[in-house]
């Protein structure tokens, strides 16, 4: 892991409620999330076919390489992606 150097911008926050768990507060918190990251730069590819009868469905979101700051207080969590 490299350190990222940079100016943050643009933050998103979210209320924790003294939670420090990154992954579960993004979670709780995912539509909002995933809006937030489209903006940023999200690539959407969706892929379906089918074959004798069976269907099938693939949607990748991919994230472009991004360093984001992430800052954690006693109620709230604030993400920034870094210029």
């Amino acid at each position: 892991m490299k350190k990222c150097k940079g100016i943050p911008y643009n933050p998103i926050i979210f209320e924790t409620r003294d939670d420090k768990n990154l992954k579960k507060i993004l979670s709780t918190n995912k539509e909002e999330f995933i809006d937030y990251i489209h903006k940023l730069g999200l690539s959407v590819k969706h892929q379906d076919s089918t074959i004798n009868t069976h269907y099938t469905s693939t949607t990748t979101l991919t994230l472009k390489t991004r360093c984001f700051k992430v800052d954690f207080n006693d109620n709230f969590v604030k993400i920034s992606p870094i210029k």
